[in-house]
């Protein structure tokens, strides 16, 4: 065996461990379902590319998700779910318009894009506000996920002191666009910079509702952009920038072109031509620029710095997440489309070699539907083996494909017994003294009867509904498999040959520390050959978590009623055991929790059928605690003849 528990010992396969898709699946369902019920629109959600963000028609998240940053995820999903509902996107496209007319025909194209850039920054805080009020007013209950977001991209230790102290007070836009980005933090101070106030004013957050449109939202931040340019000093306005950059880059480029590392600037020293007075500018009055000494240390600075710039990315919708594969992308697609889930179960007070004890239960993973494309996933490998793939599994694949064809015969044949549960029965009765008036009977009123009525006795089959369960623990492995399975298959292959009989096909295994329910073929939803295209996959490696299996399961069990006679068959070899190292599922817990099991199902009606393969007497001992009189022990070579006996029970 390899010791690298990071590489699969059969295949030679790195196995990441970095993420667990089956949890990503169930966190993209419940986001999808968040987003799509906040927004009351279908917005498809996915774990594509790297940044997190929103075109306009999906959702993209980050693939890095946990249990500790599920909340921060959920906020970022709705929060740009509602962008999508509430923001024009079709508006974004004017900026670029709006910002050629305010540089002005001459302007250069740095100029104009350093414009268009600032005005697409402040649109986007304004009608994050906008949207954000929209969630919280009409759904408060949501409030927790932002909270969340806000507290990871925003609320930063560093921000408040920096707020505190007074930091980032410079007239700058870097500065500016700063504290308003954080005018919802406590410790903002309107005063640091000569235009805030009215900025704070225009924008007024306490009546944002007064916003419904983003282009209101862009007109606001054209106000504003116009505003903190008048007062900004001549360097440090769009123009400014621009002509900075401008000259850097020429300054640059000569340098490099005569390999001096001067530049023109040595060219005017020499000439005593140069035209810098030291003011920042070219033929500008002189300001004071000096910037603000930080009371911040070097690391703070730093510190302040990436929280600044997380910022930043909110606000431009960039935030950097982990990306998943092609391959895990498409496991993650097709464990969704097989309705995979988690129900907790084993939870509970039991009675223990020591007295009572509290069991905190473990999560079990449910998939509803078993698909070609959770095959090729091969995601389960303890259950679901891809016999395209998989060169060790064809023998198995060869020996399960013969048992579900011998049980395809064997139905055939139940099955034309089994016809008789479409037939209906009619009784009449005659001469009553209450029912229907028989015409045949209409002339005897004149001679004084009064029996001329008759009544109609329809006698037919109730809908049935059986779930067979199978043990796909590794010592099912090899004859007792292959008979289960002939015996699934056959008593399905029946039901399909009926109106009134449905099947469902389910199988019992672990993933991992989870234990594993699969239910492999529903006769409600499922063409009869599904049985012979896929149920050849399915492989017994795992253990036995019985009863954690039934629980998860429950939901999925109808319950008998006059119109409904429900089945519960179960083929099983061994004791249940399932162990992780916070749970030893085994001896008197795992009867006890098995047994619960089947008692809530004998109270809906349902009637439970055990069959115990090839147990000893002290195995039957303790099967009979689980199963009650219900238990059946049969030699693995007695299944072929089950049919006959479940012929009984449906007929």
């Amino acid at each position: 065996m390899d010791k690298d528990s990071n590489v699969d010992v059969l295949t030679g396969e790195k196995i990441n461990i970095g993420k667990d898709l089956v949890k990503l699946a169930a966190y993209k369902r419940a986001i999808s379902n968040f987003v799509n019920i906040v927004t009351g629109e279908n917005i498809p959600v996915s774990f594509q590319g790297r940044d997190s963000y929103t075109d306009g028609k999906s959702v993209v998240i980050g693939s890095n998700l946990k249990d500790g940053n599920f909340d921060v995820a959920v906020g970022l999903a709705l929060h740009e779910g509602s962008h999508i509902k509430l923001t024009d996107f079709q508006c974004l496209s004017q900026i670029q318009k709006i910002a050629h007319t305010i540089a002005g025909p001459d302007a250069k194209y740095d100029e104009i894009q350093n414009t268009q850039n600032t005005i697409k920054n402040l649109l986007n805080i304004i009608e994050d506000r906008r949207i954000d009020y929209f969630i919280f007013k009409t759904s408060p209950g949501y409030k927790g996920y932002y909270h969340a977001m806000y507290d990871k991209y925003f609320n930063a230790a560093i921000i408040d002191k920096a707020l505190t102290l007074g930091e980032k007070s410079n007239e700058t836009w870097d500065d500016y666009l700063f504290h308003i980005c954080n005018f919802q933090n406590k410790h903002r101070d309107l005063t640091s910079l000569k235009a805030l106030q009215n900025v704070w004013d225009l924008i007024d957050l306490k009546n944002i509702s007064r916003l419904e449109t983003t282009t209101e939202c862009l007109d606001i931040a054209v106000e504003i952009y116009k505003l903190i340019e008048s007062v900004l000093p001549k360097a440090q306005t769009s123009e400014g920038l621009a002509k900075k950059a401008q000259e850097d880059y020429d300054k640059k480029f000569n340098a490099s072109a005569d390999g001096s590392g001067n530049g023109d600037d040595k060219k005017d020293d020499q000439e005593g031509d140069s035209k810098d007075d030291g003011s920042g500018t070219t033929g500008e009055t002189v300001e004071d620029t000096t910037p603000t000494i930080s009371k911040l240390t070097d690391k703070q600075q730093k510190q302040l710095e990436t929280a600044i710039e997380a910022q930043k990315d909110f606000v431009n919708g960039s935030l950097k997440k982990s990306n998943l594969s092609k391959k895990d992308l498409k496991t993650v697609d097709a464990l969704l489309e097989s309705g995979c889930t988690s129900e907790r179960v084993g939870a509970g007070e039991f009675e223990g070699n020591y007295g009572k004890f509290t069991a905190k239960g473990v999560d079990c993973l449910l998939v509803k539907d078993l698909t070609q494309k959770l095959i090729d996933a091969g995601e389960f490998r303890d259950l679901i083996i891809n016999t395209k793939a998989c060169w060790y599994s064809s023998g198995h694949s060869d020996r399960n494909r013969e048992s579900i064809s011998k049980g395809i015969r064997l139905g055939t044949m139940l099955g034309r017994k089994l016809q008789i549960r479409n037939e209906e029965r009619t009784l009449k009765t005659t001469r009553l003294r209450k029912g229907r008036i028989d015409k045949r009977l209409i002339a005897s009123l004149g001679f004084g009867a009064e029996s001329v009525f008759a009544a109609m006795d329809v006698q037919k089959y109730k809908n049935a509904m059986v779930h067979l369960s199978i043990d796909a623990s590794g010592s099912m492995s090899g004859n007792r498999f292959e008979k289960a399975t002939t015996s699934a298959v056959a008593i399905a292959k029946a039901a399909s040959m009926t109106n009134n009989f449905d099947v469902q096909i389910s199988y019992r295994s672990t993933h991992g520390n989870s234990p594993l329910a699969l239910i492999a073929y529903d006769s409600r939803k499922d063409k009869i050959n599904k049985l012979t295209s896929l149920l050849h996959n399915i492989y017994p490696g795992g253990t036995t978590p019985e009863g954690l299996c039934f629980e998860a399961l429950q939901s999925h069990l109808l319950a008998s009623s006059e119109s409904l006679d429900s089945y519960f068959i179960n083929f099983s070899d061994g004791q249940p055991y399932f162990s992780t190292n916070n749970m030893h599922y085994r001896g008197k817990y795992a009867y006890q929790h098995t047994a619960r099991q089947v008692k809530n199902m004998t109270t809906k009606g349902i009637k439970v059928l055990s069959f115990f393969i090839d147990g000893s007497k002290y195995d039957m001992d303790s099967f009979r605690q689980m199963y009650g009189k219900s238990a059946r022990s049969v030699n693995v070579d007695q299944l072929l003849p089950l049919a006959k006996e479940l012929n009984q029970i449906f007929v």
